[in-house]
């Protein structure tokens, strides 16, 4: 038994013996294939400096050079560029992979904006593929933040939630000092920070008040395109928008108290009259106050329309003072130096709560006896923003029925 044992160890000895001898051999074969070295050296050469497809091969081959020939003590030298090479190369073919299927995303963009019609589905779908590779492109968050305000006078509200998603994005982007060469492209090139963040803010209120039916959601966006050094801040339509929240608050308002001096009675108690009386006070003193954020707003849209093409425009923002101002005051001749007084000070922030104001012993008989306009006449020419724009037609307070104020058009090609 103890002669099987020892036979059986010794032929696996011998066994490993001759497995590094094989390898010994092996490599000593491998070592001095001449023409085989060759072949992958120049394999390699020949193609390390040329195009992806060709830095592909030369990458290849040299990992084969390094599996085979790596323990060759003639190609060490060669084997040990190979190896601190390598790892570079294969990153520098990733990155140009990379650059290369941006270049065809950008061009795959600029031809659906540039399309007649615009392709907008494939400008979306490629929009989103280039921020997925490169997140803070500022130019593509811009157009397709952008797309919906101009869809949106077509009666076209498909991109309006893809809008207000990459407005925001780039009003992040750009309060955070991202910036680009002309902030913007095709039709959306706004020059400069400001001019930017006043479209951004204005397209994001828009859509909130006549895309989806939400005064309230729109105000503080209205509001900061008003504050920025921006077209939008000498743009009325940005201001009769705020005045059309005001009007409807006002109506409310107004219905609610005729509601209160209806449900006076002579029969109530002297106590009950007192609490009634109180009631309406105060909310006299809200219609006043509401009022007055209304006449501030139209005030400023009034000022700010001066072509005389836009005289129609201009005479049905006066007659929306007029009938505000009588419901506040009773009277119109002052009408011009409260306006004037208005605009001299600092807009008023709309997300503020509405001050009650409260006129010396208010009661039930200076209560409007109607409620305003729900409408005013539409303009026939509305106002024009820059000299070169053509002639808008601006929403009227209860339903807009305008198209777009145009942006400056600057036409150029994404930014690579």
């Amino acid at each position: 038994m103890k002669t099987i044992f020892r036979f059986t160890t010794l032929t696996v000895l011998l066994a490993a013996i001759f497995a590094v001898g094989a390898t010994a051999i092996f490599a000593q074969d491998v070592c001095s294939e001449g023409d085989a070295i060759a072949a992958l050296d120049s394999k390699f050469r020949e193609n390390y400096g040329k195009g992806i497809a060709e830095r592909k091969i030369a990458v290849e081959a040299g990992k084969q050079y390094i599996e085979k020939y790596g323990s060759c003590a003639t190609q060490k030298d060669f084997v040990d560029y190979l190896k601190s090479y390598l790892p570079g190369m294969e990153k520098k073919i990733k990155d140009d992979e990379s650059k290369a299927k941006l270049q065809g995303l950008y061009t795959k963009f600029d031809a659906s904006v540039g399309a007649k019609p615009p392709a907008y589905d494939e400008t979306y779908g490629v929009g989103k593929e280039i921020l997925a590779i490169v997140p803070d492109q500022l130019d593509v968050m811009i157009v397709l933040g952008s797309i919906g305000y101009d869809e949106s006078f077509k009666k076209n509200l498909k991109y309006n939630a893809d809008t207000l998603k990459y407005a925001r994005q780039a009003i992040t982007a750009l309060e955070a000092g991202k910036t680009s060469k002309n902030f913007g492209i095709f039709g959306w090139a706004y020059n400069n920070k400001e001019n930017a963040l006043g479209w951004l803010n204005y397209t994001i209120g828009y859509i909130h008040q006549y895309g989806e039916k939400n005064k309230k959601e729109a105000l503080p966006f209205l509001y900061k395109a008003a504050q920025y050094n921006s077209d939008t801040k000498g743009n009325p339509l940005v201001y009769e928008s705020m005045a059309s929240y005001y009007v409807d608050e006002l109506n409310k308002q107004i219905q609610e108290l005729q509601a209160l001096v209806k449900a006076q009675s002579d029969t109530d108690t002297d106590d009950v009259k007192k609490e009634k009386v109180e009631v309406i006070k105060a909310k006299v003193a809200l219609v006043n106050g509401t009022a007055e954020r209304a006449l501030e707003v139209y005030s400023r849209a009034y000022k700010l329309v001066t072509d005389p093409k836009s005289a129609a425009y201009k005479a049905s923002l006066y007659k929306s003072l007029q009938d505000i101002y009588k419901i506040r005051f009773e009277k119109g001749d002052t009408l011009n130096a409260w306006i004037d007084s208005a605009v001299a000070k600092p807009l008023t922030n709309p997300t503020t709560p509405i001050a009650p104001v409260s006129d010396a012993d208010p009661t039930a008989a200076t209560t409007p006896a109607a409620t305003f306009p729900a409408t005013t006449a539409k303009p026939a020419v509305a106002p024009s923003v820059k000299p070169a724009a053509p002639a808008a037609k601006p929403p009227t307070v209860a339903k807009p029925a305008g198209s777009a104020v145009k942006k400056p058009v600057v036409t150029k090609k994404v930014t690579k």
